[in-house]
């Protein structure tokens, strides 16, 4: 087996309908509770984020039980939403499916597990993971990626992801880092060791990277 593995965000790296998802089932939650929708503009700006973190900005409430409220309600609506709007690229898939057979990959997102589990289910592309890593109290990405490295035994990392914080702590931990240029989200993932703009481009840079990585 490869010391080397990759790890990869999930939302905005692999998965772009997120703001989709999150669109419709924040605003159904949010029609439960009585309170007006928000723009697609406002669901853009969750993609990445932990939902908790999101509800209380949308709500502009530290309430626990408010935010929790909104919390059952997003994932009450999840099923349906991605039913509707959840969809992988087949470039991305492609992907997957050939770096999975030469070294290990993971998931290293803050998203819920039962969010991640049930559209990398629904993509056929669950196998392709040795190891899932979601939301997990007390640990941020800086944190996580050496707990992934330890669990699936990887000596040295490549880290993918389309934020700030998926490059801060890929270079905290010393992993060579890939960021995906898109329109989603933030666009903050600035100063990475590589940029791609889609998933055929971010294949072949992989490829490219664990080639020398394994000289």
């Amino acid at each position: 087996m490869s010391k080397t593995a990759v790890l990869f965000d999930f939302d905005g790296t692999l998965f772009f309908g997120t703001t989709e998802i999150n669109y419709y089932a924040i605003n159904m939650a949010l029609g439960d509770m009585g309170r007006p929708p928000i723009s697609m503009e406002i669901a853009n700006t969750t993609v990445g984020d932990k939902i908790p973190d999101a509800c209380r900005r949308i709500l502009e409430s530290d309430d626990p039980e408010l935010v929790q409220t909104l919390f059952d309600g997003i994932f009450r609506y999840a099923p349906k939403a991605i039913a509707e709007h959840a969809h992988m690229e087949p470039d991305c898939v492609h992907m997957l499916r050939t770096l999975s057979q030469r070294v290990p990959l993971a998931i290293c997102s803050n998203a819920e597990e039962s969010y991640l589990t049930s559209l990398l289910s629904a993509f056929g592309v669950q196998d392709c993971f040795s190891y899932i890593w979601h939301a997990t109290p007390g640990y941020d990405k800086t944190r996580a990626i050496p707990e992934i490295m330890r669990i699936i035994d990887a000596e040295r990392a490549v880290m993918v992801g389309d934020r700030e914080e998926d490059v801060r702590s890929g270079r905290a931990n010393g992993c060579v880092t890939v960021a995906m240029q898109n329109d989603l989200g933030a666009r903050d993932a600035i100063g990475a060791d590589y940029d791609v703009y889609n998933h055929r481009e971010m294949e072949e840079t992989l490829l490219s990277i664990l080639e020398k990585m394994e000289m």
